[in-house]
């Protein structure tokens, strides 16, 4: 859209337009964009709110992001099953989520009072690294939903910030065998699963630290995991072009939780302070575009460039967010701050709705655009521009 406006600038310029018309040119592009957004919110807005409920598994879904995660789902109607090795903390976990859509239910009116009808939550031990264990999983999201729509590989770990020579064998083992075995073995069941179901299904592995290639110093397991899950998510793509399973990944940039806590320093919380947000805040965004995905191969990424530049410009501004200069939190505990989730939160907004925009609705905004500068300038008649 920026290059639309200037080429038509330019344009104009070298035509030998005036310094009047070259600002109608600007307003009736900026109008455009404008016009154009709003159609494309509009657009998001309606796909999101007819979408039926999804039937969605979780793993590592008991704290953290992943129960964030599924809250977020059965606000928005869904049914979730959630899964952790625990079977105490699974079942925990599943009380405090119904309790959470018994609020969220009388909070609600109307339409989204009506939405929550159908959403539910189950729950069932897991480990990740065990190929029955994972069976079973799936053996029971089928026979409590029926099916799975979305399968989302959250489950990992990772075992402070040192250099490679201080890991013993058992710590190496347990993150490549969660991080990266665990979503092999997950992603492989739910192919499997979806497959053989009419409308298909979606798998999502969790992007992290190390998955462009990048180094990662002082966490090199950690990084060559998800490196890995890069790499599986490319061959999968390949390997499932012709079927309706969609392999996708999800980042969800640098979250205040305990697995990215562990073993940081006073130094890394600062930089936490400006980049880092909290599970449900990221899971706000996150969901509503993995409920509506469509394809295969698709990124759906909390840290966007405008979101990170806005940090970068606010970071003196973000000094002591969340922790203070000897590294104490600042923040409150999650049952503090989830307390009141359900009464003091806008379901949806004009602004997540442009969170979630596809390349298609994009398209129809940079349409938008060229048309209304087009037609604002065809109006002003012949007899504006010079030598006619």
């Amino acid at each position: 859209m920026m290059s639309t406006g200037v080429v038509l600038a330019v344009g104009f310029q070298l035509s030998g337009g005036d310094s009047q018309m070259n600002a109608l040119i600007w307003y009736s592009w900026l109008g455009g964009i404008i016009i154009g957004t709003m159609v494309g919110a509009n657009m998001v807005l309606e796909e999101h709110c007819k979408a039926g409920p999804r039937n969605v598994v979780i793993t590592g879904s008991t704290r953290g992001l992943g129960k964030a995660l599924a809250r977020e789902f059965l606000l928005s109607g869904d049914r979730v099953v959630v899964a952790s090795r625990s079977s105490e903390s699974v079942r925990m976990t599943v009380t405090e989520l119904e309790e959470n859509l018994k609020e969220g239910m009388m909070a609600a009116g109307g339409s989204s009072k009506k939405n929550l009808v159908h959403a539910k939550v189950a729950g069932i031990a897991c480990d990740v690294c065990e190929p029955a264990d994972v069976q079973k999983l799936s053996n029971f999201a089928v026979n409590e939903f029926g099916s799975i729509d979305i399968w989302i590989n959250n489950a990992g770990t990772n075992k402070g910030f040192k250099p490679l020579l201080q890991f013993t064998n058992e710590e190496i083992e347990q993150i490549v065998s969660t991080n990266l075995v665990g979503s092999i073995l997950c992603t492989r069941e739910a192919m499997r699963v979806m497959r053989d179901q009419p409308k298909g299904g979606h798998i999502f592995n969790m992007d992290g630290a190390g998955s462009g290639g990048s180094s990662t110093p002082l966490t090199a397991v950690y990084g060559s995991t998800k490196c890995g899950l890069r790499q599986l998510q490319a061959s999968l793509f390949k390997e499932s072009k012709r079927s309706k399973v969609g392999v996708h990944t999800a980042s969800p940039g640098m979250v205040l939780t305990d697995l990215l806590l562990s073993g940081s320093t006073i130094q890394n919380k600062q930089m936490f302070n400006i980049i880092c947000e909290l599970p449900e805040t990221v899971a706000r965004t996150l969901v509503p575009r993995i409920r509506v995905v469509k394809g295969s191969g698709k990124a759906i990424n909390y840290l966007t460039p405008p979101r990170i530049l806005l940090a970068l410009v606010t970071a003196w501004l973000r000094r002591g967010r969340w922790f203070d200069d000897q590294g104490r939190a600042l923040y409150a505990a999650e049952a503090d701050r989830i307390r009141n989730w359900a009464e003091n939160r806008a379901r949806f907004s004009f602004t997540d709705a442009m969170e979630m925009y596809t390349e298609n609705t994009w398209v129809s905004v940079f349409s938008l655009s060229v048309v209304c500068a087009f037609i604002i300038l065809s109006s002003t008649g012949s007899n504006t521009f010079p030598g006619t």
